[in-house]
């Protein structure tokens, strides 16, 4: 099992080269990146800062194993619906030069969930929209992972707890949508453990209802149930990760660790970004020394 973290929040202080040389120095054995800045993504963008940055990380014994696509995939207005699927297929693309196995592409949300008929309307064009994507997929050998969603309830007015469900956020409707699109080959379900917490789903369950053939990657990170907080693991509120590192160990989970928990970097000044780096891949090593073994 790699262990891989999000570099998103590195690139706001440092160089992709030198955002390489720290994690790999931190004891990381892979990376995820987000294609969250049009730069990465822009149509006139060479490919060859793709190709060398891939060397870059080979050499330094690390993997591109994951990648996030730009977000929202949808707002509702069709132009620039159709502006945003050319921004995810360009960040597949460019996640393909850099090796990556998975790319995470969020579901359309764009209407409220909690609505009477939307969940359904969505299946309906969420269904259309990754199977859109299947033929690029297949084209740059890439495989699109499906991620858990949660919706801010102020959207209709309502704020009790303010988080509501939404798209793939039970183990059904992540089933549903997994089993339809079928491929698993082109598609997989990416576990965003903190999302889980938001809509009061426990991960353990949910790692276990999506079992070794559906649960193809990973997003770790820690909340308090209460905002999507991404910090390190037993610092947030989930306060059982032996629960999900034996629902993983169960069910022989074969993809990657893979940290979204740039939080817990945030308030840190850039000096101390390499030593933080180097505790978060400590605790990882530990959570996936549990999810591989027993623990006395």
């Amino acid at each position: 099992m790699l262990l891989s973290t999000s570099i998103a929040i590195y690139l706001h202080q440092f160089s992709p080269e030198e955002t390489v040389d720290m994690l790999a120095e931190a004891g990381f054995t892979a990376l995820d990146f987000g294609f969250f800045n049009v730069r990465y993504y822009a149509k006139d963008l060479d490919g060859h800062f793709f190709t060398e940055l891939r060397k870059k990380a080979e050499d330094k014994g690390l993997v591109f194993n994951q990648a996030h696509a730009p977000f929202p995939s949808s707002v509702g207005k069709p132009e620039r619906d159709e502006e945003i699927f050319g921004d995810i297929v360009r960040s597949m693309k460019n996640a393909s030069l850099l090796g990556v196995k998975n790319i995470v592409v969020h579901p359309v949300q764009h209407l409220v969930y909690a609505n009477d008929g939307v969940p359904e309307k969505l299946f309906e064009m969420n269904i259309e929209f990754y199977n859109r994507l299947k033929p690029y997929c297949e084209e740059y050998g890439i495989r699109v992972a499906v991620e858990n969603m949660w919706q801010d309830k102020r959207l209709i007015g309502r704020c009790d707890s303010c988080i509501g469900h939404s798209t793939c956020s039970t183990p059904e409707e992540f089933i549903r949508y997994m089993d339809a699109l079928g491929d698993n080959r082109c598609f997989t379900a990416c576990l965003d453990l903190g999302h889980t917490m938001l809509v009061h789903e426990k991960p353990e369950e949910f790692i276990r209802a999506l079992g070794h053939d559906r649960l193809g990657a990973l997003h770790v990170h820690d909340t308090d149930g209460k905002s999507d907080l991404h910090t390190l693991p037993y610092y947030g509120g989930m306060g059982y990760w032996d629960r999900i590192t034996d629902a993983l160990r169960d069910i022989d989970y074969v993809g990657d660790f893979t940290y979204e928990a740039g939080n817990f970097l945030a308030p840190l000044p850039k000096e101390l970004y390499g030593t933080a780096s180097r505790f978060m891949a400590e605790v990882g090593k530990y959570l996936i020394q549990c999810c591989e073994q027993n623990l006395e």
